[in-house]
């Protein structure tokens, strides 16, 4: 959990981060500022910590698209299992709707890297 809880880490397992500006280790109500390459564009975002515990990590994002991710690392017999959630709010109308396809394709290729990354399985 220390490595989703320092954003100084976080363009090194999250491919879509370019940079990011935010407290050494984040609690409650801390907030994230930074650059991100989502669908072939550089865009500003900011994550706002709603929630952070040596268990589980709650961030509103907004990244071109407003997000709500959890992650959370849970101990086992084998090691650890880290669980992360995404949910996004979709663009509406028409073009919204275009873009909305390309988007969730995207986020369904980076949950599996992101979490691959995290825990040392593969590198971004």
């Amino acid at each position: 959990m220390q490595r989703v809880m320092d954003p100084s880490t976080w363009p090194s397992w999250q491919p879509e981060i370019i940079s990011t500006e935010g407290p050494e280790k984040l609690a409650e109500g801390d907030v994230v500022t930074g650059r991100a390459r989502l669908l072939g564009f550089t865009v500003q975002g900011t994550s706002l910590t709603t929630s952070a515990d040596e268990k589980e990590f709650v961030e509103d994002v907004v990244v071109g698209v407003r997000m709500r991710v959890l992650y959370r690392v849970e101990e086992s017999e084998e090691g650890s299992l880290v669980t992360r959630r995404l949910e996004a709010d979709m663009p509406t109308g028409f073009s919204g709707r275009i873009l909305a396809v390309f988007l969730r394709r995207r986020l369904r290729r980076m949950q599996d890297r992101v979490l691959d990354a995290l825990t040392g399985q593969a590198e971004v």
